[in-house]
């Protein structure tokens, strides 16, 4: 079964490998101006933390529609699959739940951030707009393990009625 709205995972993955390149180049120009120009560029650091959290949210959804965090899976060779189900639903409700409470953490964050203005020390960028992008990674990826657990349980109720 494809889903159509894998695409928005795949485009969350690469806007993802985007800004770890752009993380990549800054700090190589901030290494080679260190040592050879005596000159760093201002607030290298402050990007490369905030650039490496939109790196992590937003690669969030595709591992999460894949199924591919880290884990143990021994039980998998089981064939019992009422169990498989029941690991899986298991496995949905702690993934929803603790993803949608970060999201909305994330989310009420971004909108006090915004209400303050609170800006970094260094370049003075506001920090709302990678908070919200974060959070959209997050909700996101909601979506992702939402979408993983319909898929999942219908291709083990398929494999079920093929054996």
């Amino acid at each position: 079964m494809k889903f159509k709205i894998d695409k928005i995972f795949d485009y969350s993955a690469s806007a993802s490998g985007l800004v770890l390149l752009a993380l990549a180049v800054l700090t190589f120009c901030d290494v080679f101006g260190r040592r050879f120009l005596n000159s760093p560029v201002t607030g290298t650091i402050e990007l490369v933390e905030i650039g490496m959290a939109l790196v992590a949210f937003l690669a969030m959804p595709r591992a999460f529609f894949l199924n591919a965090n880290v884990s143990a899976d021994f039980i998998n060779n089981l064939n019992l699959v009422k169990f498989k189900i029941f690991l899986v639903i298991i496995k949905f409700i702690l993934m929803t739940f603790i993803m949608s409470l970060m999201a909305y953490a994330t989310t009420l964050t971004s909108y006090k951030f915004m209400n303050n203005q609170r800006v970094t020390l260094d370049l003075e960028l506001y920090f709302y707009p990678f908070y919200f992008i974060c959070s959209i990674g997050m909700w996101i990826s909601v979506i992702a393990i939402l979408v993983w657990f319909i898929k999942t349980i219908s291709e083990i109720k398929f494999n079920s009625k093929k054996i």
